[in-house]
């Protein structure tokens, strides 16, 4: 009963109709067996075999019809001859005629009446066995054919159907004198159970039910509570025969049982439900608050598309995903895939795949013009709902296109209301269906992509206007340090034809030039420094302790030179630290975090420079006594272009910053006004991994 209740509810096509139908001849003949096992009235238990035969007669018939729905056959003339010959069986059992069809009634087992087959029935046997054992054989044909969850639907199927009709053939028996009657009809219900939880988790013939668990637990003790009853009564008929004990003895022995039996079966029948039906393959909370969280962090395109199409992959077990963004033409194009290797066990992307180019989606295809006017994920297993308000068609034609891309479900990504990506995901691993729980993680997860994508958008404006303002002020600051020095050059150019013969004049002319261009010079590297991420091929083993050493002696001579009253301090706690590394460019970092320090303290002062190592790394601090740096300026000093200085472009402190990070490491400082300023940077030691 529960089972037709789930089919008729919930079905939607003629194979749903047919399959109740079958069913429907199931019950007819199960509720007159029953009627005929508690009567011993001779005529009253013939009137209820000959409406059993209706049932018994159309099961086959039923049956091989949702065979012929179920798995597409064609052989219409092999449909009628079914239907044909049950009308033929149907006449005989209403006729009644003696000794043709249903001979007459026998009482067997000391308890009921059964029939004696007539003539034509040994034919009628024939006929039901036949049609139900090439139904069952076609349903295999198929079901090796299959894939997925359409697999895994006709497996169990498959395997409830075989175990009900072995059961059932058992009816049989005890007209040909073999006695198991009614041991195989247990068959039955184990059928009814198989085809409750193939609609349950695998959506068995496109049924979509959703059950609560309280409702499963009642379905599992009535079932259960059926089962005792049947028990009951069969050992009551076969013990008291047997044994000659009264059947009242025998049904109080067997309610204690129940008694005693009843909690733990059924505790342990909800225990295998929880993990068959309601199990967690994920965490439904802590996975959506994973992603929220990882996705407002990612700010590249190519990042996003990664970590979705990697989730997704690993949290739902699927076999493939396609994600396809629209580009400017509005055709939809593969910007991630992935698929589950099977002989591996594992996922990789795919991005060389041979003709990867030529699947695409274009923006009339039927399934964009699908979400066009819908923003639900679409479930391919659940596309025979869409009859009423999509054509036969274009669901056909949707479904094509999800053949190219292996799909089960497609989740659209809109943002500002325009279908902007497209996620296709594959079958699941396990072959199981796509459930509730599921699609509310992915309706939430589309949502997040979406604002991801904005973000990402956004970002990207904002890089390219801070971009184009970088540019301005690189500008205006060159042009402004850039013509100083050009006016003194102009200047002396000037001057030259009138005081040529001056030779303090082309000492000083020679001088200032010389300065000049060095200084012109040195902004043009400055900004190449800056501008240029190429990685520098120059990696080499070198001492750190020897190359502070060389340019703090480098900094003491041109303090010497200047005649600077600045006096250095060298402190290192050992003679070799080794390290991997462009000594180079580390070099010019140092100069200029040293240079910087000095000039801080106006040309008097002291400057100490001392090495620390901390196991796998090595920290060197530059301290000044200078004027110290604004708070509010100091989280500023490692942005291009912003300087305290005079001169300069403020380039010196951004290209060390950089270079330092190059070989994955970092800066940090600390300083108070009026007091000084310390400088720390920290490499890793014998690092070969470094990225400069």
């Amino acid at each position: 009963i529960v089972l037709l209740v789930v089919i008729f509810v919930s079905g939607r096509s003629r194979t749903h109709f047919m399959w109740g139908v079958f069913n429907v001849a199931v019950t007819i003949w199960g509720t007159s067996v029953f009627f005929i096992g508690r009567s011993q009235d001779y005529s009253y238990s013939l009137t209820w075999w000959k409406i059993a035969h209706v049932g018994i007669i159309f099961i086959p018939v039923f049956f091989y019809h949702v065979i012929h729905l179920l798995c597409g056959l064609n052989n219409r003339k092999t449909l009628f001859f079914v239907y044909a010959q049950g009308g033929v069986f149907l006449l005989l059992n209403a006729l009644g005629i003696k000794d043709l069809f249903l001979s007459q009634l026998t009482f067997v087992f000391h308890s009921f009446y059964y029939f004696t087959p007539g003539t034509l029935y040994h034919v009628f046997v024939a006929c039901w066995s036949s049609i139900v054992l090439y139904g069952i054989v076609m349903l295999f044909v198929t079901y090796r054919k299959s894939t997925g969850i359409r697999k895994n639907q006709l497996a169990l199927f498959l395997i409830g159907l075989c175990v009900g009709f072995s059961g059932g053939l058992t009816n049989f028996f005890p007209a040909y004198g073999i006695n198991l009657y009614p041991l195989g009809n247990f068959g039955i219900p184990v059928y009814c159970i198989i085809a409750t939880y193939s609609i349950m988790r695998y959506r068995l013939m496109d049924i979509n039910l959703v059950f609560r668990k309280s409702m499963v637990y009642s379905l599992s003790a009535g079932i259960l509570t059926s089962l005792f009853v049947v028990l009951v009564l069969t050992m009551t008929t076969f013990v008291s025969h047997i044994a000659n004990i009264s059947s009242f003895a025998i049904t109080t022995v067997s309610a204690l049982i129940i008694a005693f039996l009843f909690n733990p079966l059924k505790n342990k029948i909800q225990t295998v439900i929880d993990k068959s039906f309601f199990k967690k393959t994920y965490d439904y909370f802590p996975t959506i608050r994973q992603i929220s969280r990882k996705l407002t962090s990612l700010f590249e395109l190519d990042e996003i598309y990664k970590y979705v199409g990697e989730v997704l992959s690993s949290t739902l077990g699927l076999s493939t995903i396609y994600l396809l963004y629209a580009g400017p033409d509005r055709d939809y194009e593969i910007v991630y895939h992935s698929s589950f290797n099977k002989d591996r066990g594992s996922a990789g992307n795919e991005k060389g795949e041979t003709g990867k180019q030529e699947r695409k989606l274009t923006g009339s295809s039927s399934l964009v013009r699908f979400f066009k006017k819908s923003d639900d994920i679409l479930v391919r297993e659940e596309m025979p709902g869409l009859e009423g308000s999509v054509q036969n068609e274009e669901i056909e034609r949707i479904k094509e296109e999800l053949k190219l891309f292996y799909g089960e479900a497609v989740v659209p990504v809109f943002i500002d209301r325009k279908l902007t990506l497209l996620l296709i995901l594959g079958e699941k691993v396990s072959g199981d269906m796509f459930t509730n729980e599921d699609i509310n993680m992915l309706n939430i997860v589309s949502n997040q992509i979406a604002i991801a994508i904005k973000n990402s958008l956004l970002y990207k404006d904002k890089i390219h206007t801070e971009r184009l303002a970088s540019i301005g002020m690189m500008s205006a600051t060159f042009a402004h340090e850039i013509r100083n020095p050009l006016t003194s050059l102009k200047t002396f150019a000037q001057l030259m034809p009138e005081k040529y013969s001056d030779e303090e004049f082309r000492e000083t002319f020679s001088r200032i030039v010389v300065g000049e261009i060095e200084r012109i010079d040195g902004l043009i590297k400055d900004l190449l420094d800056f501008s240029s991420n190429k990685k520098s091929a120059r990696v080499n083993n070198f001492n750190l302790v020897s190359l502070i050493d060389e340019t703090v002696n480098y900094v003491v001579r041109k303090l010497e030179m200047e005649k600077k009253a600045i006096s250095v301090r060298k402190k290192y706690g050992e003679d070799e630290i080794y390290m991997y590394g462009d000594a180079e460019k580390l070099k010019q970092t140092f100069i200029n975090i040293i240079l910087n320090g000095c000039q801080a303290m106006s040309g008097e002062g002291e400057l100490t420079v001392e090495i620390q190592r901390n196991n796998a790394s090595a920290s060197v601090l530059v301290r000044d006594t200078g004027t110290g740096i604004h708070p509010d300026d100091i989280t500023k000093i490692f942005d291009p272009f912003v300087t305290t200085k005079d001169m300069g472009v403020g380039l010196g402190l951004a290209i060390s910053k950089r270079i330092i990070e190059d070989h994955s490491g970092k800066i940090d400082v600390e300083s108070e006004e009026s007091r000084g300023t310390t400088f720390t940077v920290t490499l890793p030691v014998q690092n070969d991994e470094i990225n400069i």
